[in-house]
């Protein structure tokens, strides 16, 4: 519902109420009023409702990394730190693209951590552009 429709239902709920509370003795016109003004008010509470049980939550926003000084000198802190990037890179595609990203297995860990250098950097490069093309 938009901005303008939202406006004028609580517009014509108050003013349908105010008249209603006018025309005190005049019962045709109370009762129109009234009527009115609750129409207007359950439009709005409807709107409101669906919208907030209907709309998708948004999506967590990544942890930043919990150590980042071992994770930004991680590439020469060994198979340690290696381990610690590998690691922090599954924990921010699990808080977004892919929640039910399964654990690594030793096996495979010990495959990408034993990477050389170079492969390693190029791993971590393509991981992270992977994240930031499906976030």
């Amino acid at each position: 519902m938009n901005r303008f429709l939202v406006a004028l239902l609580i517009f014509a709920a108050g003013a349908s109420t105010a008249v209603a509370i006018a025309a005190s003795d005049n019962l045709d016109v109370a009762a129109v009023a009234g009527g009115v003004s609750v129409g207007a008010a359950g439009l709005l509470f409807a709107a409101f409702w669906r919208a907030d049980t209907m709309s998708p939550a948004p999506a967590p926003a990544p942890a930043p990394p919990r150590d980042e000084f071992l994770f930004r000198f991680g590439f020469h802190s060994g198979r340690l730190g290696r381990e610690e990037i590998v690691s922090t890179l599954d924990r921010i595609e699990r808080l977004g693209p892919n929640p039910h990203l399964p654990g690594r297995s030793v096996r495979e860990m010990s495959a990408i951590v034993d990477r050389s250098p170079s492969d390693f950097r190029a791993y971590v490069l393509q991981r992270v552009r992977d994240l930031e093309r499906r976030s």
